[in-house]
């Protein structure tokens, strides 16, 4: 078995397709580091003043009329008011850097937030504005930076909350990419029997093995993600590993930017897992790379098209393949508002890995695998 392995891993690793997708993989990283370190990625001041654009559109559906407190403007219309007059406040904070001043006025913009939510008229608005879970996202991490004295980051972001924000946006493709690199596993394969036939181990041996050989080429391209992030340190630093990230687990809670990245990538293993035996028995049923592809998008894209199934089947493995998404609370802004627990979701994708094991294995021990 392990030099079976050491043979596989030698032809995956001289083979174009792989050497392709990790230069591919390493030169993207490269290039989002730098245009993180050009634009200044993260930086608040810029984003507050971006974060105000919103309002102020928000605030030009209403004719202008008196905003005071006893004008004859609507309740929604003052609100705005108030909102878009916050953001100078925040502006005047961070570039006198007075981090108490700036969380004072953030937590103040949640409460005006918060209370238009109920107001009549919202719906105008609402397009223009974060949604209640963003809302209250934001609420909870101002207010737990003041109950803890932390201390607000200022500058743009640095090597730790860099790798935050790019597993969460490789975490939002990362399941379809996997598909589409491992959507071929076994057609090569299955079309020259003759190859198979001639190793001197067991083929279920072999199916494990092509499997492992895959699964370590997805770490080498996880690896690729932090290392190829490893310039930001030298043009921004380290950062703080424990700094808080607000998320939706059930429930808005906070997680520290190390266990952030941790759940990110144990939420891509069991995904490429997932990914690379469902490809397997798809290539075993479909013996086409085109039709398992298809399969696996179409499996993806049945949650989004049809969110109502979401709630019907909580325990679907493909409602949490866009993970970000489930962290940030996102399905609650479904039309019919479903919460996630991403916990649940890492239960569920084990859960599916064993099943497609046992598959693979009921495959293998009724000879139809071997038949192809």
């Amino acid at each position: 078995m392990r030099s079976m392995l050491k043979t596989l891993f030698i032809i995956e690793r001289t083979d174009k397709k792989n050497i392709f997708a990790c230069l591919i993989v390493a030169l993207s990283i490269i290039g989002m580091v730098v245009y993180a370190n050009a634009t200044e990625l993260g930086n608040p001041i810029k984003e507050k003043s971006i974060e105000s654009l919103p309002a102020k559109v928000a605030m030009n559906k209403f004719q202008i009329v008196d905003a005071s407190e006893y004008g004859d403007g609507s309740d929604i219309y003052k609100n705005i008011v108030k909102q878009y007059y916050t953001y100078p406040k925040q502006g005047m904070a961070l570039k006198t850097e007075q981090p108490e001043l700036f969380i004072e006025t953030a937590i103040e913009l949640t409460e005006l937030r918060k209370q238009a939510f109920e107001m009549d008229d919202y719906d105008l608005v609402a397009v223009n504005l974060p949604s209640k879970i963003q809302n209250e996202m934001d609420s909870y991490y101002y207010q737990y930076l003041k109950e803890n004295d932390l201390v607000l980051s200022f500058g743009s972001l640095s090597f730790y909350p860099f790798l935050a924000f790019l597993f969460s946006i490789v975490g939002s493709v990362w399941f379809v990419l996997i598909c589409i690199y491992a959507s071929n596993i076994m057609i090569d394969d299955f079309r020259h029997t003759s190859l198979i036939k001639g190793y001197p181990i067991a083929f279920t041996k072999y199916v494990l093995a092509k499997c492992m050989t895959s699964m370590g080429i997805v770490f080498i391209f996880i690896i690729e993600l932090i290392v190829c992030s490893l310039p930001l340190i030298y043009f921004k630093g380290l950062g703080q590993a424990s700094y808080p990230v607000a998320v939706f687990n059930g429930e808005v809670t906070i997680y520290p930017i190390y266990k952030y990245i941790a759940v990110s990538i144990v939420y891509m293993i069991c995904l490429a897992v997932f990914a690379i035996l469902l490809s397997v028995i798809l290539n075993v049923l479909l013996r086409n790379v085109y039709l398992t592809l298809f399969v696996q998008i179409i499996l993806v894209v049945i949650p989004i098209l049809f969110p109502a199934l979401i709630e019907l089947l909580p325990f679907n493995p493909f409602n949490y393949v866009n993970f970000p998404s489930v962290l940030n609370g996102d399905t609650l802004n479904l039309e019919t508002p479903v919460a996630l627990n991403s916990n649940a979701g890492l239960v569920y994708l084990c859960i599916s890995i064993v099943l497609l094991m046992a598959v693979i294995k009921w495959f293998l021990s009724t000879g139809k695998l071997q038949k192809i």
